[in-house]
């Protein structure tokens, strides 16, 4: 996957979701993806995801995101 895919995967879950979150930037890292999105009250939330199946990639994402609510 590339940053491009990993960002609307990110930007699915979200929608899907309904979470009050804003993607701001994905990044490639050695051990996978560096995601930085934003809150509704302005605050930032920076986690890594570990590359892998979208499937499994999508439930970690939704994981952390609703870990911050």
């Amino acid at each position: 996957m590339n940053a491009t895919e990993v960002e609307l995967l990110v930007r699915g879950v979200i929608t899907h979701n309904g979470l009050p979150f804003t993607v701001i930037s994905v990044n490639a890292s050695p051990t996978g993806w560096n995601i930085v999105v934003r809150g509704v009250t302005g605050g930032l939330l920076r986690f890594n995801l570990v590359g892998g199946r979208p499937v499994s990639m999508r439930v970690a994402i939704q994981e952390k995101l609703e870990a911050e609510l």
